[in-house]
């Protein structure tokens, strides 16, 4: 077995038009992927910021509520403030009323005291 070269006549021209042909369509399809992906992108980085709008105003708008919260909290602490005065106020006026209850209560025990004293112990004229 003799080895002869194979030889191919072709021409290096239509050889390379086929390689530059194939590197086109490659190019062209890389470029439409790569655009997509652009789109892709910048449709993710609009959405976010449109995203980050809508929580900066959820936000403020809680943090409207809190001041709102903190300003009925302050109103509570000063009415509670107020019902703790005026419960000082009856617990003291109570104190009073019982030492009062107390006098006339000895009073009348020493009243009838008194009445029974004359009633058994005194005669009558």
């Amino acid at each position: 077995m003799t080895n002869t070269p194979i030889q191919i006549t072709t021409d290096l021209s239509t050889v390379l038009e086929r390689i530059e042909r194939k590197l086109d369509k490659i190019d062209e399809k890389f470029e439409a992927k790569f655009d997509a992906l652009q789109k892709e992108v910048s449709d993710f980085k609009t959405e976010t910021f449109v995203a980050i709008e809508s929580l900066k105003g959820d936000i403020k708008g809680v943090q409207g509520e809190i001041k709102g919260i903190q300003g009925d909290i302050k109103t509570l602490d000063t009415k509670i403030d107020g019902i703790d005065k005026r419960l000082d106020k009856v617990e003291t006026s109570q104190k009073n009323q019982i030492w009062s209850l107390i006098v006339l209560a000895f009073t009348a025990v020493l009243g009838m005291i008194g009445a029974l004293a004359r009633v058994f112990w005194v005669s009558n004229p």
